[in-house]
């Protein structure tokens, strides 16, 4: 049957983008992506992005052992846990109580007799502003949390409690634990908890404490594990 002229324009301009990429292809030598393709792997790359940033990051536990001064010989050899965990949404810092008798010094009160099992301190975050991953040099990983959190703490002496168990006192923190691999302190493993007392807002707690103090220790049980995103 003969072909009109109509019928052949359309033809014509129907065979033009496949002739478009032919010659793209011949030109180049490779296969030009069409925008669904690219579409496709963008889409992808993304989701991998996504895949890596929604790790729990960061995350630890354990006991650091701290030393206090003996009532008799004031050497440090009273042993003091303060138990610890934290992940990239919460963390804590806490000694439910003291088995043996320790001195404290403390910021305003002097040096403050602590009996047995009398003692019990609780820092609990309430809020993370800030969360930041960093490899270091030596190859271990670092991170540090800055926020607000509330902490609870009582002495009970003979005749009268210093503080409380259930009243906390706002303060602002800054966390930093190091992951230097697989064996937690033993390897290098470190968690340190640096809290910022104001007297207005913390009275109890900064006339024990002082207005910047780090609940830290040797690290004696426990793992920290950290992943930088960066470096994957």
């Amino acid at each position: 049957m003969p072909i009109n002229r109509r019928q052949l324009f359309a033809a014509q301009a129907a065979a033009v983008p496949a002739l478009f990429g032919a010659s793209a292809y011949a030109q180049s030598g490779t296969p030009v992506a069409s925008p669904e393709a690219e579409t496709t792997a963008s889409v992808v790359e993304l989701e991998e992005q996504i895949r890596i940033l929604s790790y729990n990051t960061a995350s630890g536990g354990g006991v650091n052992l701290k030393l206090m001064p003996d009532p008799e010989t004031m050497e440090p050899t009273v042993e003091l846990p303060e138990v610890f965990s934290f992940d990239r949404t919460y963390a804590f810092c806490r000694v439910d109580t003291n088995p043996e008798a320790f001195v404290m010094p403390t910021f305003a009160m002097g040096e403050v007799l602590i009996e047995p099992n009398t003692f019990y301190m609780a820092m609990e975050t309430t809020v993370i502003d800030q969360f930041e991953i960093t490899t270091n040099a030596d190859g271990s990983r670092t991170a540090v949390l800055l926020g607000g959190l509330s902490c609870k703490t009582e002495v009970a002496q003979t005749t009268t409690t210093i503080g409380s168990r259930t009243a906390g006192e706002h303060a602002t923190y800054r966390i930093e634990a190091v992951d230097a691999g697989v064996g937690g302190g033993a390897v290098g493993d470190r968690f340190a908890f640096t809290v910022f007392f104001d007297e207005a807002e913390a009275p109890i707690n900064y006339a024990m404490f002082g207005p910047e103090f780090t609940f830290t220790g040797t690290m004696t049980v426990g793992e920290i594990n950290i992943i930088d995103p960066n470096a994957l």
